[in-house]
């Protein structure tokens, strides 16, 4: 078989972007295009890998994890290690999310040079095909993750970057639509991160009334807040960040959903 190294990089190129590019939508992180374009670039070189036989450990199981994990830190870099491995999970994913589509297709129009023998799929077909069957299954993946995250409402884990005092913190954020809390005096909308996760002096301290009682909150008005969810990224000021207990292992925040909607 003739393998042309170009067209090699090409497909592995473009598939690995469209993997990021799924994988970005699911974890919620607002990663620049620049990045997924550095990751696909190295999911591209490492195609060539079977072309040079001294690299022969790079195709194991041990080095596909270990280029995986290059190609997830220099996308989405390392906040924390649960972070990094729930971000290398989901792209492993998303490779399945695509390769999935792909099969059912093949099993249901069965077309010419896609064969599966002893559980492995063996493509023999011009690089315009595949790259249009690569795009043909992540938009029905896309789909899908659409479909599912409209279904879950507005009660979704977005990305959450505070700045205050040349300071940034990230943390996970629910969107929460019983959350209604806003500060009196300038009527924005308020956070409730994590007492732990947040150390700023007070500015206000704001009035609560709930299922459990009524009390008061301390808070501050950072300099801005970064929400993103995929693609959508949403950054304001007009906001105010209130210190409580947030008693979840995937969370450390709760939102306001009208903030999403400045």
């Amino acid at each position: 078989m003739i393998v042309y190294v170009d067209v090699l990089f090409v497909v592995n190129f473009f598939i690995t972007y469209l993997l990021l590019l799924l994988t970005r939508l699911i974890v919620k992180e607002n990663t620049k295009t620049l990045r997924l374009l550095i990751g696909a670039f190295i999911g591209g070189v490492y195609s060539l890998v079977i072309l040079l036989d001294e690299l022969h450990f790079l195709i194991t199981a041990a080095g596909k994890i270990f280029i995986s994990a290059v190609i997830v830190l220099c996308v989405f870099g390392f906040k924390r290690v649960l972070v990094f491995l729930k971000n290398l999970m989901v792209f492993y994913l998303s490779n399945m999310m695509l390769l999935g589509v792909i099969l059912a297709a093949w099993l249901v129009f069965k077309p010419d040079g896609v064969a599966i023998k002893n559980d492995v799929v063996y493509f023999d077909i011009p690089a315009g095909t595949l790259l249009l069957s690569a795009l043909a299954a992540y938009l029905i993946a896309l789909a899908a993750v659409k479909i599912y995250n409209r279904t879950t409402g507005k009660n979704e884990i977005y990305s959450l970057t505070v700045f205050k005092n040349g300071q940034e913190i990230h943390m996970y954020a629910f969107a929460d639509t019983g959350n209604k809390l806003k500060e009196p005096f300038s009527d924005y909308p308020v956070i409730v991160a994590d007492s732990s996760r947040i150390s700023f002096d007070a500015e206000r301290v704001i009035p609560f009334n709930s299922v459990g009682g009524e009390g008061t909150l301390k808070a501050f008005r950072p300099d801005k807040v970064i929400i993103s969810s995929g693609k959508k990224s949403v950054e304001t000021d007009k906001v105010y960040i209130a210190a409580s207990s947030v008693d979840s292992k995937d969370f450390s925040a709760i939102l306001n959903p009208e903030i999403i909607n400045i």
